[in-house]
């Protein structure tokens, strides 16, 4: 496993991070998610990805491997959380200044963690909401010492304004074959600013393997450029999860590309991909003109992916 320096937080993280979205479903197994979190630590990866909106993710990470604090640095989000009403699951969007505050405490509890290493807003407060007071609250959580570094878990030129207006530490946003655009309208704020970047989603959700489109856009949009985009062709010989994780990791700004998978098989599997190993330059050269001339930067092509 390769390490990087995640901005100017002097924290070196793994360069595969272990996306903890999936270990929430409290339809898996106890078991599989204790498996899938030591065997993540054992493989030397270093940094974890999770939120409180994310189910069980948080109480199990804190059940499950809080005894091995010293192993790893846990990024966890606030602005939406769980709740279980009528037996069913909903999430509640709260960015009020106590919400943030009793969210992030709420996190603390529940991952066994007096620090949390990094608390993201999880996207940006809505448009109705006092951006000010929404900033002030996650910058007070970090004056209390209950987290080391706060930053911003959002896309476009939207999440890229906040990082030139608030004193962020990390953000995180999607970067991959199929979505470039963050590294015309976002990356180059965050290297300026010196903020350590976090990508989301880098290999797709792999809906380049699925025959059929899945239901809804959040995987089927991706699907649907999967099918424009030459991505056997830009791959050669190199499977095509693997080609897509070495093109997140082969962009300078890149710090942490996070992966979500309980199955220790594809862990072991994306942490062979982290050996230092770019793609060569014509390979990249060509599939980030493949993208510009099918999708363009253009203003219509800058949603937010959260």
């Amino acid at each position: 496993m390769k390490f990087r320096m995640l901005g100017n937080t002097g924290l070196q993280v793994s360069e595969i991070g272990f996306g903890a979205a999936q270990i929430g479903n409290p339809a898996l197994p106890n078991a599989q998610v204790e498996a899938a979190l030591n065997r993540a630590l054992d493989l030397g990866i270093t940094f974890i990805d999770t939120a409180a909106m994310y189910g069980d993710s948080e109480a199990r990470i804190g059940k499950f491997i809080a005894h091995r604090q010293d192993e790893f640095i846990l990024a966890t989000k606030c602005g939406d959380y769980q709740v279980i009403k009528g037996g069913k699951r909903e999430i509640v969007k709260d960015y009020s200044p106590k919400g943030i505050l009793r969210t992030i405490d709420t996190s603390r509890s529940k991952l066994k963690m007096d620090v949390i290493d990094i608390v993201q807003f999880h996207g940006l407060p809505s448009e109705d909401s006092d951006w000010n007071a929404a900033f002030d609250a996650l910058f007070e959580a970090k004056s209390k010492g209950w987290t080391k570094f706060v930053g911003v878990s959002a896309d476009g030129l939207a999440a890229a304004e906040a990082a030139k207006k608030w004193d962020l530490d990390t953000q995180e946003f999607t970067y991959n074959v199929l979505f470039q655009e963050s590294a015309e309208n976002l990356m180059p704020t965050l290297r300026d600013r010196h903020i350590g970047t976090i990508i989301k989603r880098p290999i797709a959700n792999g809906v380049y393997l699925m025959a059929a489109r899945p239901d809804g856009a959040y995987m089927g949009g991706p699907w649907d450029r999967a099918q424009r985009m030459p991505l056997r062709e830009l791959a050669g010989d190199m499977p095509l999860i693997e080609f897509a994780l070495r093109f997140a990791l082969s962009h300078p700004e890149v710090c942490t590309a996070i992966v979500g998978s309980t199955n220790a098989d594809h862990l072991a599997d994306n942490v062979k991909i982290s050996d230092g190993k770019t793609l060569p330059e014509d390979v990249l050269h060509n599939t980030k003109r493949a993208f510009q001339t099918l999708f363009g930067t253009s203003p219509s092509n800058q949603r937010s992916a959260l």
